[in-house]
């Protein structure tokens, strides 16, 4: 455990001395600030609901970006870089290695998610909007979320190169809501074939907006049960246990 711990820590250093984290933190704050301002234009009614949208939205949204970034970088930056082989002439698994980089991947990406929620809950304070149970609810999905997306980029940054696992992580989380209702849609109008296709894709993808409580949480909606939490939670755990064995084949077969 000492051994990941080490490799998570660097990889947290590594992603704090680039510039990506302050760039989206300081858009978070110019566009949730942006989204308070309708206040000042009598819309009263709207303005607090608008507020939650905006900000969850964007919190969404840049948590993605970064944890799949972060992430898709990871190995490409060792081999690269050519520091991943005097990792490996030590004492140190290439297991060790790729929980090491996950473990740090999600650490920066749950920091994220946790700054990015502070500074939500502050403008709501600020501008006298409430919040419910709700949120911590959405936030925890969030957190599950990112700890799925993360083993997906790093499983798939075994098979692809960087800008194409970039490109097809950020499809398929940013866009995961809309692959799943065009199959639903299309499904009927499609070949034997290609429905045989679309059905694979509908069940073997992650349906990342199962984790997406944002709208319920815009409209002040009561905490959802337990058991949903309970189901999500194993949900989210049996893929990132999948796309984490998965890479770890993966990377043992590659040769260095």
């Amino acid at each position: 455990m000492r051994k990941i711990w080490i490799l998570a820590r660097a990889t947290v250093l590594e992603a704090l001395r680039r510039k990506d984290l302050y760039v989206l933190l300081i858009l978070t704050v110019v566009i949730i600030g942006g989204a308070a301002l309708i206040n000042f234009f009598g819309v009263q009614a709207l303005q607090k609901k608008f507020l939650k949208d905006i900000s969850f939205t964007v919190i969404n949204i840049f948590t993605i970006i970064i944890s799949v970034t972060v992430t898709a970088r990871q190995l490409p930056y060792e081999l690269e870089n050519r520091t991943i082989y005097p990792l490996l002439a030590k004492p140190i698994s290439r297991l060790h290695f790729l929980l090491g980089k996950y473990l740090g991947a999600l650490i920066i990406s749950t920091f994220t998610l946790l700054l990015f929620s502070t500074i939500f809950l502050v403008t709501l304070v600020l501008f006298q909007a409430s919040t419910d149970w709700i949120f911590l609810q959405a936030i925890y999905l969030r957190f599950l979320s990112l700890a799925l997306i993360v083993a997906l980029v790093l499983c798939l940054s075994l098979f692809v190169t960087q800008s194409a696992n970039v490109t097809i992580s950020l499809l398929l989380c940013i866009g995961a809501s809309v692959i799943s209702r065009s199959i639903t849609l299309m499904y009927e109008k499609l070949d034997p074939f290609f429905q045989a296709l679309a059905a694979a894709m509908y069940w073997v993808l992650p349906h990342l907006d199962l984790f997406d409580l944002s709208k319920k949480v815009v409209h002040n909606w009561p905490p959802i049960s337990a058991y949903v939490l309970i189901f999500l939670t194993i949900y989210a755990g049996i893929y990132t246990f999948v796309f984490l064995t998965v890479g770890l084949l993966r990377f043992r077969r590659r040769m260095l």
